[in-house]
């Protein structure tokens, strides 16, 4: 199995995680940011014409089967209101659980009586001793703004959000995986703040864009 891009940090692949991930071994944490599951509207009526936002609601509506953590015994992943139920009950399964909501305070302006998406949830299943960081770093609520993107892609995280969940669940030179790596910015915070990284894509635009991002000198963005 060929890596389509590898350096000393990271490794990416382009596939399918299913077929990808039997083959790779054990990680330290699983880190990644999954299709949900999301009903296909029109956003509230608040996206214009921004096509992928129009017909997404700015998020994707194929959902995922959450099969990818059997036997992961360290993970956060993100998820909508509709995925909480499932992936709590997973979490509640290990020795540790805890959910982690990110607070956007520039939400996109919706109407058509619904809320604002101001909020999303990361859902974190750990192992006793396997919580990290200092105190500031374990508020259970992360406050920061949409925007900043580097990439085209539409479901970019912010790195600071990424940087403190790697923060959370390990420490320097532990591994990473990410089987739904978008735009690589779980790697791109791995290989910046000391870890190493291996990353799944499926789609090859997504993958280039990726490598592209990976190939960068180790970037400081100060303390997360």
């Amino acid at each position: 199995m060929k890596p389509y891009y590898q350096d000393d940090a990271v490794t990416l692949y382009h596939g399918d995680c299913r077929e990808i991930m039997p083959s790779l071994g054990r990680f330290d944490l699983l880190l990644t940011d999954p299709p949900y599951l999301i009903h296909a509207g029109k956003g509230g009526g608040a996206f214009g014409s921004e096509r992928v936002l129009v017909e997404s609601g700015g998020f994707t509506d194929m959902g995922v089967d959450y099969g990818f953590l059997d036997g992961q015994d360290n993970w956060f992943v993100f998820c909508s209101i509709r995925q909480l139920v499932e992936l709590l009950t997973r979490a509640e399964a290990m020795p540790r659980m805890n959910l982690i909501t990110w607070h956007k305070p520039n939400p996109l302006p919706t109407c058509n009586q619904k809320y604002l998406p101001d909020v999303e949830y990361i859902v974190h299943g750990f192992g006793k001793g396997r919580l990290f960081g200092d105190f500031k770093d374990k508020f259970s609520c992360i406050i920061h703004p949409l925007g900043d993107r580097e990439t085209k892609h539409p479901n970019e995280k912010p790195m600071r959000v990424i940087q403190k969940l790697i923060t959370l669940g390990t420490q320097p030179g532990e591994t990473i995986l990410d089987p739904f790596a978008g735009s690589g910015t779980t790697g791109r915070a791995a290989k910046d703040l000391g870890r190493k990284a291996t990353l799944i894509e499926r789609e090859e635009k997504y993958c280039e864009i990726a490598a592209r991002r990976m190939a960068q000198g180790v970037l400081d963005f100060g303390t997360p």
